[in-house]
């Protein structure tokens, strides 16, 4: 009975099926533009009333089943007015748009989720639109926009599933080394936390996630880079450093909507550092299968006559050890609704496996919204997003460290024995070992929703309100096991005698907006807007730290098992209230003047200094809407703003708190007094910019220039300075400098070729930004930013001092003849060369410059950055490449100094030879001194000792400061748009494939992994230390989008 009615309900169902395609007929066309002619591609062509329909192909030619009667189609296509057009009998259109004015008048979303037409503002703006936006097919929302912004510094802190990435608005804004300069992010009016959260053993160097990274990029409509004062004063102190402000997709009338995109993609690395190929494990040219030195041996030929079983080739094991990555991400969205009531639906899940073992990361995401016209006077707006998120987060920098120590004599991937222990040698740890048995994870789960209404009780006024929350809990849990104590067994050290961690953190931001704005029209020349508002923010966070160590059974992780406990808890809590006034005055459509001020109240500075006021003005001025210009030029405008942003700080800065001490003998209970000494006399700080600029567009809207000189003075900053321990303290906060930043932007659009069937698209940006340390605390010569080891006195040092530039590298130089005292390193002049002492382990070779007044040896802040984006469309196809660069800057590579220190480095293969090192004696005569560069005793029956690469070179920072400039080809995406006639008699409205690369060509001179990578976390301003980070990676990807 049940296969009977099966079978009569597909019967059913065909019999509908083919009904309906005998009351259907075709009707084809072509749609053109009415300003030159031109085909449309991709105009939307939907029969009314309901979803189904058809896209126009590259030449504009259209095929739609029809249904028999009085059908109407709506044709539709973004900068264009829509058209609706009665069929009746006809087989055959030929339709043509119309261009929509209201559209060249571009209306961009601003601070606090305005819509204004960007011809009136008075201040820089750029605006990217979803399809620019998923041009690399980046999971990661920064990620996706790299290289497409002009003053924005976008860095992917390495290639690590999920890991951070890091956006900087024209140059460090705060002197603080713990600040992370990053924008304020804004998800549909409400701003989200951002930040990434370091907690545990080592875990900076995790490749941990920023919060941004939770963000689903498919679902983002828009994004604008809101940059100056001017442009984020209604945000508050929260947009100090600038914004990112997303508008997501929102649901659509005229029936519903579909949307599937499938994505497969693999990894590899782009970049590995140059290793020596020669000499195998032991020290001093001696053969030793067992020692810690696993490149000072002899040469493979010498050790394979002591050691037969020796390998022909030695390993490169930093190759080996790393694997293919792939990823895997399906997308689907549906939307709709009608004149009263919208909404959207998405979903979307991403797993990955990273290039390093175990690492991967998962995302998840869920998300609704829906909009409610109930009358013409109040209109209601909802949306949530549910995401969960996390994965297997590897220690890359003890990875690529121990990668270092493991001997080339053998093959680093055979890492575990039959009995599942660590296969050494010696005392040696296996790297990958290590990561399958050090583990840390982190799980999050993270609500963002808001709900908003707007209610214009008359035309000139409207009530807005919203009202949205920033909720998550990371549970995150570290662990090793136990040596298990099998015969034989090398346990991995950095387990020790085995541990299990647990940290539970919650974070909740809660935003709260009323807008009051009134508007009203003088006569025909003037419009006006004003308006006023409350903004109220309010963060909750909470960390509960738990770690055990000495496990009793080894392979159990609870901390039930655990011998010794111990537990901390971090709670904090901080409000900003702000009020606030807006005006705009519109003279005639061309002359646009707005002024701004508001006051913020914060909890974390003290009472007397935590009220400030800060105000803004802009005005824009479109001149080619007062006077005719020649005809080649169809648009042009001035702008000039100033705008002030003042800033509290962090929770708990402005008192002296005291903490327990877990360490004291006996586990008694006692407390002691922070090493932060707290300030109540702290003050706001406030960051002042100046900024102009020009908008001109030629030749028919086909080449477009905007051109924005800035400047910006940040003052009174808030930073912790050294002090001396005499104090009781190690560093007090306090109002303690200015930097100031100036510059320029360049943005170039360009259409060279438009003809029926091809166009090709460019843009351009440039933009050079130069900071200066203007001043520090009184009393103090410098303060430390941050710095990195480097062996025999070679650590680099981030050094602020007035007069120099924020993100100069200190460190230990080569002495030059004829120094002229310059606080940079003079590389123009001759090396000093040691001569006279007696000593085989100096004469001959060049002076290490000791001085504790230690020279510039770089900058790690680029003089310049640039993207050339291309487009070419032909018909069906376009093809989308973008190259990316970064120039004039200097990064420390760690990395470097110990691959010179242990031997694995290429340049170290000369060890074996002599050489006359070139530079002068200390007479100047030039030096003529023949020196050995090995190890032992050399030709000339002197002992070298350890060699010169150990005793000398490795202890000369200047040595691994190097130049990391570098150009990129970013993207390339080659996109096939199926023609639509192929999908007339099914419900596929649109179908489109795409094969994309990132990262396929790198051209750098710096020597180890990818110069973007940085071994510090996106937190932190210390950004110029290069160390073991995750290497960046060289991406594949296929894709397929489906449209019903």
């Amino acid at each position: 009975m049940k296969k009977k009615s099966t079978l009569l309900l597909l019967m059913l169902i065909f019999l509908f099926y083919f009904s309906s395609l005998a009351q259907n007929r075709e009707v084809s066309g072509k749609v053109t533009s009415a300003a030159d002619g031109s085909a449309l591609a991709g105009v939307t062509v939907l029969i009314k009333g309901s979803s189904k329909g058809t896209n126009t192909d590259g030449g504009g030619d259209f095929k739609v089943n029809v249904p028999a009667g009085n059908s109407v189609l709506v044709f539709s296509l973004v900068g264009f007015i829509s058209k609706e057009i009665n069929v009746g009998s006809q087989q055959t259109l030929t339709i043509v748009l119309e261009t929509d004015q209201r559209v060249l008048n571009e209306v961009v979303v601003t601070a606090l989720g305005t819509a204004q037409e960007k011809k009136s503002l008075g201040y820089s703006f750029q605006n990217m639109k979803s399809q620019e936006l998923m041009e690399s097919k980046q999971s990661n929302l920064l990620n996706a926009m790299q290289g497409k912004l002009a003053g924005v510094q976008i860095s992917s802190m390495g290639g690590a599933p999920g890991q951070s990435s890091r956006i900087i608005i024209r140059g460090i804004n705060s002197l603080d080394p713990n600040s992370n300069n990053q924008p304020l992010f804004v998800i549909d009016g409400i701003p989200i936390d951002n930040s990434t959260t370091e907690v545990g053993t080592i875990a900076g160097t995790r490749g941990l996630s920023n919060r941004a990274t939770d963000i689903n990029p498919e679902d983002i409509e828009s994004v604008s880079i809101l940059k100056g004062g001017a442009a984020t004063v209604l945000y508050g102190s929260r947009g100090a450093n600038g914004a990112v402000v997303i508008t997501t997709k929102k649901g659509k009338s005229g029936g519903l909507r579909v949307d599937f995109s499938s994505t497969f993609g693999f990894d590899q690395v782009n970049k590995y550092p140059d290793v020596q190929r020669t000499f195998t494990q032991g020290f001093g040219g001696e053969y030793d299968p067992e020692s810690f030195w696993p490149s000072w041996g002899p040469s493979i030929a010498d050790a394979k006559k002591i050691d037969p079983s020796h390998p022909n080739n030695i390993y490169d094991n930093f190759r080996n050890a790393y694997e293919t990555g792939n990823q895997f991400k399906n997308y689907i969205s549906f939307g709709g609704g009608n004149d009263k009531t919208t909404f959207n639906f998405s979903a979307s899940n991403l797993n990955q496996d990273g290039v390093l073992p175990v690492s991967s990361y998962k995302n998840t995401s869920i998300r609704l919204s829906g909009d409610q016209n109930f009358s013409e006077k109040f209109r209601l707006g909802a949306a949530v997003n549910y995401i969960k998120s996390g994965g297997d987060r590897v220690n890359a920098d003890r990875f690529n460290e121990q990668l270092i120590y493991w001997t080339p004599r053998l093959d680093v991937t055979d890492y575990q024995k039959v009995d599942g222990t660590m296969k050494a040698y010696g005392e040696t740890d296996n790297p990958v070992f290590g990561v399958h048995s050090n583990r840390y994870e982190d799980d999050v789960n993270r609500f963002l929703g808001n709900l908003h209404f707007t209610y214009s009780p008359f035309k000139w006024a409207d009530v807005t309100y919203r009202v949205g929350m920033d909720y998550y809990t990371d549970f995150r849990k570290g662990y090793g096991p136990a040596p298990a104590g099998l015969p034989d067994e090398v346990p991995f050290s950095d387990n020790e005698l085995g541990f299990y961690n647990e940290y539970n953190i919650q974070s909740r931001d809660l935003t709260s907006t009323l807008n009051l704005t009134f508007k009203k029209d003088f006569g025909q020349d003037f419009v006006t807007s004003f308006r006023v508002g409350n903004d109220i923010f309010q963060k909750k966070f909470d960390r509960l730290s738990t770690e055990g160590e000495e496990l009793d059974i080894y392979n159990l992780f609870s901390m039930n098992n655990a011998k010794i406990i111990t537990s901390s808890q971090t709670s904090t809590e901080e409000r900003l209230v702000g009020l606030y006034g807006d005006l705009s005055v519109a003279y005639k459509n061309f002359l646009f003047l707005n002024i701004t001020g508001r006051n913020d109240w914060t909890s974390t500075l003290p009472k007397g200094n935590n009220s400030f006021f800060y105000p803004s003005v802009s005005l824009g001025y479109v001149f080619s809407d007062q006077f005719k210009l020649p005809e080649f030029w169809n648009y042009g405008k001035f702008r000039i703003s100033y705008g002030e942003v003042g800033k509290g700080t962090t929770a708990y800065r402005t008192n002296i708190y005291y903490e327990k001490d877990v360490d004291l003998p006996a586990s008694a209970i006692g407390w002691t007094r922070s090493d932060e000494k707290g300030q109540n006399t702290l003050k706001p700080e406030r960051t002042k910019t100046f900024e102009t600029g020009a908008e001109l567009r030629f030749l028919k809207d086909r080449l477009g220039v905007d051109f924005t000189w800035y400047k910006s003075n940040s003052i009174d900053q808030i930073i912790p300075v050294t002090v001396s321990d005499a104090t009781g303290y190690s560093t007090i906060v306090a109002n303690a400098g200015e930097i100031e930043n100036k510059g320029f932007e360049i943005m170039l659009d360009a259409q060279p070729v438009k003809t029926n069937d091809f166009r090709w698209d460019i843009k351009l940006t440039y933009s050079r930004n130069k900071n200066k340390v203007i001043s520090i605390i009184e009393g103090s010569d410098e303060i430390t930013v941050g710095e990195q080891f480097g062996y025999l006195g070679s650590t680099a040092t981030l050094k602020l001092i007035p007069g120099q530039a924020y993100g100069n590298i200190y460190g230990t130089s080569w002495t030059r003849y004829g120094d002229s005292g310059s606080p940079f390193a003079e590389k123009d002049k001759p090396l000093l060369i040691e001569s006279g002492t007696g000593s085989a382990t100096s004469d001959g070779f060049p002076v290490r410059n000791t001085d504790p007044n230690q020279k510039i040896l770089g900058n790690t802040q680029p003089k310049w950055i640039g993207g050339l984006a291309n487009t070419f469309t032909y018909k069906n196809f376009s093809l989308y490449v973008l190259l990316d660069t970064r120039q004039g800057f200097q990064k420390y590579n760690q990395f470097a100094n110990f691959m010179a220190a242990f031997g694995t480095a290429k340049y170290t293969e000369n060890r074996t030879q002599s050489q006359v090192f070139n530079g002068v004696i200390a007479n100047g005569q030039p030096n003529t001194q023949m020196v050995y560069l090995g190890q032992g005793v050399g030709p000339d029956g002197k002992d070298y000792t350890n060699g010169y690469y150990r005793n000398i070179f490795r202890g000369v920072t200047e040595e691994f400061v190097e130049d990391a400039s570098w150009v990129r080809l970013r993207t390339v995406t080659l996109n096939w748009n199926l023609p639509g006639k192929w999908f007339t008699n099914t419900p596929i409205s649109g179908l489109s494939l795409s094969i994309t690369g990132n990262n396929l060509w790198l051209h750098t001179d710096y020597t180890g992994f990818d110069p973007e990578s940085s071994s510090t976390g996106a937190e932190t301003n210390a950004d110029g230390f290069s160390g073991f980070t995750y290497p960046g990676l060289r991406s594949y990807f296929l894709n397929l989008n489906v449209s019903f």
